[in-house]
């Protein structure tokens, strides 16, 4: 598997950490090829075997620094992707695996993806959860023009060599063959994004509330995850904004680090009906969900592919309801729908948002069908074993 997020740490896992596991326990053997996107740049390489028996072998991120963004940015994908493929031939015996496992965008390990095939590695699955770079541009992430151009078409080259694509939803498979050359003898697949479904153990909600410094007497709706752009906070800002300014009672609370969590920090200090909290292990995460009363869940304006936001995982396993604002068409609304697990609004509609998230968190009978459908939903759609399943049968094809 090669991918930038594989956390090692005690209470920490990842949908690439449940991936792996789960192929372990089937009797597979996993080595973990990690560019460590967010982690200190540059460092030694080292490697490790987890508890599980997974071998992880970490590369840090390199970049240029102290010539602005633009070229910190760029420099990062070069050069990163160049230090990975290194690590890779002095680590691995890459002649030796039956299949790569690798995460869109590829762009980022460039340098790496040609040694797969050289390496007579026969199968090669991709899966792509953000169409890069459609939708980095799409949320301001990546600029037009030339720069787009580029990254478009590398990205395409590097995508050629896989055999597998695999998307999350309907739609996007739909959105890559419509906008993206597939060739003859590649295989696009679709399977949502998986989780760790086992319920949270119960916890005291009382005890939980005062250990975060939380009001005892408020329904509280939570965010949970990187406070970065891309992820809706105009609209959860708006509603809480307008929340404040009618007296309602929900709490709003946001759980995480990111470029926006002193912007969101401030608010909070300023703004009665906001709070925020540092990000929290998983264990303790989930424990501070089941003590909420309703789960956010907001998207951005203008995109042309769509997502499963992974919070929404967690959310169910703690037996939340999701209030989500997404885009029209968005085929991730009709699984919230078809379970009874949440609803989701239509995007730019700050009230709306707001009078549902309010409704989910307040009324016994939403929060009734919320609490039976998250289990079935989470055993027929979210379970890992299904990506599992996937990934095998894509093998074996």
């Amino acid at each position: 598997m090669i991918c930038m997020q594989y956390p090692t740490g005690p209470g920490r896992s990842y949908l690439t950490t449940e991936l792996a596991d789960a192929l372990m326990a089937q009797g597979h053997q996993v080595e973990v090829l990690l560019l460590d996107w967010a982690g200190s740049p540059g460092g030694p390489e080292h490697a490790q075997i987890t508890e599980t028996g997974v071998r992880v072998v970490r590369c840090g991120a390199h970049a240029v620094t102290g010539l602005g963004r633009t070229v910190q940015g760029a420099s990062k994908f070069l050069l990163s992707g160049w230090a990975l493929a290194q690590t890779a031939r002095r680590r691995m015996r890459l002649e030796a695996f039956d299949a790569a496992i690798a995460w869109a965008p590829l762009s980022a390990v460039a340098p790496l993806v040609p040694l797969l095939g050289k390496a007579g590695i026969e199968h090669r699955l991709l899966f792509i959860w953000d169409v890069f770079p459609d939708h980095h541009h799409e949320i301001g992430r990546i600029p037009g023009g030339l720069p787009l151009r580029l990254a478009r078409a590398l990205e395409q080259r590097l995508m050629d060599a896989f055999t597998t694509l695999f998307c999350t939803l309907p739609g996007n498979a739909a959105y890559l063959r419509r906008r993206w050359r597939v060739k003859p003898g590649q295989s696009v697949r679709v399977t949502p994004i998986w989780s760790d479904v086992t319920p949270p153990p119960p916890a005291d909600r009382a005890a939980v509330r005062a250990q975060h410094g939380l009001p005892l007497d408020r329904p509280i709706a939570v965010f949970g995850g990187q406070l970065t752009e891309g992820r809706g906070f105009e609209q959860m800002l708006a509603a809480a904004e307008e929340g404040q300014a009618a007296g309602s009672p929900l709490l709003y609370l946001f759980v995480g680090h990111g470029r926006l969590a002193p912007h969101v920090r401030a608010k909070a200090l300023a703004q009665p009906n906001l709070a925020w909290r540092p990000a929290l292990a998983r264990d303790e995460y989930l424990q501070l969900l089941c003590a909420c009363d309703v789960g956010l869940v907001a998207t951005v304006p203008g995109v042309t592919s769509f997502s499963i936001p992974s919070k929404t995982l967690d959310y169910l396993r703690a037996g939340l309801p999701v209030a989500a604002a997404v885009e029209h068409g968005n085929d991730y609304a009709a699984i919230l729908e078809r379970y009874g697990v949440g609803r989701a609004v239509p995007f730019r509609d700050a009230s709306a948002f707001r009078r549902e998230a309010e409704h989910l968190a307040t009324d016994p009978a939403a929060r009734a069908r919320a609490r039976q459908g998250a289990p079935l939903c989470l055993d027929e759609v979210f379970d890992v074993r299904h990506a599992v399943r996937a990934v095998l049968e894509a093998i074996s094809a």
